[in-house]
Order: C-alpha cells, then sequence, then structure tokens
C-alpha cells in the first residue's frame, strides 16, 4: 500500500535537529497509521484517491505534527545540542581513541602473545607498520568521512561541518605512531607517538605535518564537493 508523502515533514524535523532515530520512528509510525485509516475509509465506501485525502487531513497537518516532536527538547541530536561538543572536540577525541587502540593493540601482542616464529618475522613487522600506517594517515580521513556523514544526515548547518573537517585535517597531519626494531627479529625495542604541535616541537614534524594537513585538506574538500549536491539531490532537497 502506498504511504503519505511526509518527507517534507521529516526534512523539517531533522533540520529543528531531531535525532534521524526518533525521526525514522515516528515517520514509520505515522505511515502505518496512515494505511490503517486509508483501510478504514475505503471500508466506509469512498474511492482510493478520497480515502487518502481523508486520511491525510485525519493525522493533521504538517505543523501540527511538527511541533508534537519539537516539543519534547530529549529527542534533539547531541550533534544539535551541543555541536560545539561534536564537530570541535570530538575529531580530536575520535584521533585520540584510535591511536590508543592502536597501542593497546600493538602492546598487548608485545607483551601477551606468544614468541614470533623466525619464518612469520617479516609478516610481524609488515603488520605493525601496517596498522601505525593506518592510525597515522588513513584514520584521520576516515574521521573526516564520519563527521560528513553526521553532518549531512542530521542536516547540521554547513559551518559546524566544516570546523570539524578543518580541525580534523589539520591536527591529523601533527601525529605519528611508529615502531623502532631492536637488533632480536621481530621484537619491538620501542613504540612511539610523536605529535609534532607539542613540545619540543619538532621542525620535521611540523613541516611535513603542514604537507600532510595540506593533503587532507584537499582530500577532504574535494569528497564533501562531490558527495554533497549528491547527498542533498538522493533526498529531494537542495544543498545549502
Amino acid at each position: 500500500m502506498s504511504h503519505a508523502r511526509f518527507d517534507e515533514l521529516r526534512e523539517r524535523l531533522l533540520r529543528a535537529g531531531i535525532a534521524p532515530r526518533h525521526v525514522r520512528r515516528y515517520i514509520a509510525e505515522l505511515r502505518d497509521h496512515f494505511d490503517d485509516l486509508v483501510r478504514e475509509e475505503t471500508a466506509n465506501g469512498l474511492p482510493r484517491d478520497a480515502a487518502k485525502s481523508a486520511a491525510r487531513t485525519r493525522i493533521g497537518s504538517d505543523d501540527t505534527l511538527a511541533q508534537i516532536m519539537l516539543a519534547r527538547p530529549e529527542l534533539r541530536s547531541l550533534s544539535a545540542r551541543l555541536p560545539w561538543a561534536v564537530f570541535g572536540v570530538g575529531p580530536v577525541l575520535m584521533l585520540a581513541l584510535v591511536v590508543a587502540g592502536a597501542l593497546f593493540i600493538q602492546g598487548g601482542l608485545i607483551f601477551w602473545s606468544p614468541a614470533i616464529p623466525p619464518w612469520s618475522v617479516v609478516w610481524g613487522k609488515l603488520s605493525f607498520d601496517a596498522l601505525n600506517w593506518l592510525a597515522t594517515y588513513a584514520a584521520p580521513l576516515l574521521i573526516a568521512a564520519i563527521i560528513s556523514i553526521i553532518g549531512i544526515r542530521q542536516r547540521v548547518p554547513t559551518t559546524w561541518t566544516m570546523l570539524g573537517l578543518a580541525i580534523i585535517s589539520f591536527v591529523g597531519g601533527f601525529h605519528e605512531i611508529g615502531v623502532k626494531w631492536s637488533s632480536t627479529p621481530a621484537v619491538p625495542n620501542e613504540i612511539f607517538v610523536s605529535f609534532g604541535l607539542a613540545p619540543p616541537f619538532p621542525r620535521h614534524m611540523i613541516v611535513s605535518g603542514l604537507y600532510r594537513a595540506a593533503i587532507n585538506v584537499a582530500l577532504v574538500v574535494g569528497a564533501w564537493a562531490l558527495w554533497r549536491p549528491y547527498s542533498a539531490l538522493s533526498r529531494g532537497s537542495p544543498s545549502n
């Protein structure tokens, strides 16, 4: 059975800051109720189109339906209530968690795993290097993608989303995780984390950090420019 078009109501609620999960549930309930009303009106003898019109009238206007949700501030998403935390602090916190996770995994492998057999020395080193590469270079871009998804999905003002993307693109260029290997095969001598924006501000990390930050910005802005108009088109609303 066809559903009432509650697209405008859904968009209105999302732009007002209602969390997407609450909007989905509410729209689904309205559509189910609409179907029930259509069946009731049809059973009473109304033609199909007239039954749909009557059912939509009985449900109420978009203003009335929206007010039911907007009157409950607890239904607003965190990004709507605290955008500074989500898009200002959130990117840095997510990057810190990635770094901590990478260190925890490698520490666990070093201290709790059995001895690495000689034939797997190369693979062991490659695994550590791959994990550190992901945490150093790929993590900022992945976090930028998450921020973009949150911003587009929850209809957050572009200014906040761009702030989050700028922060992770810049900060993500100045950190590095690596392993120094001892003379004993496949035995790490040190797992290190460096941050160029922290004392003693190593010059080589500042220079490479600026270079990486510029690359991050170019990739993030390019992906955003391509993805956002498509996302707006797919949901039937213009980008802003």
